[in-house]
């Protein structure tokens, strides 16, 4: 097992953030730093840090440098556990980026024990709180919040499915509370929009996209109609529109 604060100082030029490569647990060569590293566990800004804390038994602290400019732009916490054999397998269990290169870490990311991503976190204006929080479910996106006004508050909630968007909910006045519905087909278009009106947490009026339905509608029918002889050029867009006319 390893020391229970180890910090390793690693800065390993890389391409610019290359799909955010798991570099703290590879070798490599390493080269002095032209400055100090950035300042650690930014647990100010972001809410997911518990799983920065290198102090913890079997945890290690790397610094690297992504960007290739010689000062590290990633903080990054590998935690280490007893494989086959008895040797040390280590995952990364937590990952901050500077993607600004202006020496503040803004990115969050966190890892379950398999080495899974668990959640996000992002300053996008770069004030120092995160503005939005991603979750996932087994390696997809889950859930996405947004903080859209940079007012701590969250104000928009995507959901999703099998990594595909089903739901977003919107609070537009900000009282913390959702006044918008908005749902989503497989093909991700819009489905319906339901609004509150006078912000009493109820819907007063539903909007339904009636492109996207009527699309449905003609998908449905040329399944249906698959196995049958084409039809006259012009007479197929005739027959779609009157099937649908019909199921209305």
């Amino acid at each position: 097992m390893r020391a229970s604060s180890m910090v390793r100082t690693i800065v390993v030029a890389l391409a610019p953030f290359a799909a955010f490569a798991f570099v703290g647990a590879c070798g490599g060569p390493s080269k002095k730093s032209s400055g100090p590293p950035p300042k650690a566990l930014t647990s100010s800004g972001f809410k997911s840090a518990t799983r920065c804390d290198a102090t913890q038994p079997g945890r290690e602290l790397s610094y690297h440098d992504l960007s290739g400019s010689g000062k590290p732009d990633m903080v990054e916490v590998i935690g280490y556990t007893k494989g086959a054999g008895g040797m040390s397998e280590g995952r990364p269990l937590c990952m901050e980026l500077d993607t600004n290169k202006d020496g503040k870490l803004d990115l969050l990311r966190t890892f379950d024990d398999v080495g899974e991503i668990e959640t996000e976190e992002a300053d996008r204006n770069y004030d120092g709180k995160s503005d939005v929080w991603t979750t996932y479910d087994k390696g997809k996106i889950a859930k996405i919040a947004f903080d859209s006004q940079f007012k701590g508050l969250v104000d928009e909630t995507h959901y999703y499915r099998d990594g595909k968007l089903k739901r977003i909910e919107r609070d537009r006045n900000g009282d913390g509370k959702v006044d918008v519905w908005e749902f989503y087909l497989a093909d991700g278009s819009l489905e319906r929009m339901g609004v509150d009106m006078d912000y009493n947490g109820k819907v007063d009026v539903w909007y339904r996209d009636e492109l996207a339905r009527a699309a449905q509608k003609a998908a449905d029918a040329a399944k249906g109609a698959s196995s049958a002889a084409p039809s006259p050029t012009g007479s197929t867009s005739a027959s779609v529109k009157k099937k649908s006319a019909n199921a209305e």
